[in-house]
């Protein structure tokens, strides 16, 4: 009786490590994939960041844009050679080019078809 006990006891001991060394790795791959996490998260976070910098950045550039138009139609109206086109044709015949140009733009495009 005394050999099957201390089989028996051999094949618990042989169990409760087996036991301990699953739940080891367990806690290691548990704290393995927590690891990963964190680093996944901080990335992501980072990314995140990153996405907002440049949707400020290019938010900025849109209003740059927006004030480089507006700045380069006033350069124009005070340059030498706006000036000089409103002295060769007065604000008139300006006028009146514009409206014939413009007359002949929505005749030839949107006129009639068949001509």
């Amino acid at each position: 009786m005394l050999v099957i006990e201390e089989k028996v006891l051999h094949d618990l001991e042989k169990f409760e490590k087996c036991a301990t060394d699953r739940d080891h790795d367990k806690k290691k791959a548990v704290a393995d994939v927590q690891s990963l996490l964190d680093k996944t998260t901080t990335v992501s976070k980072k990314k995140d960041s990153e996405i907002t910098h440049l949707h400020k950045e290019l938010d900025q550039l849109h209003k740059k844009l927006e004030i480089a138009d507006d700045k380069a139609i006033t350069r124009y109206k005070m340059s030498v050679e706006y000036k000089s086109s409103l002295h060769m044709y007065d604000a008139e015949s300006l006028k009146a080019a514009i409206k014939m140009t413009k007359e002949w733009f929505v005749d030839d495009h949107f006129g009639d078809k068949s001509r």
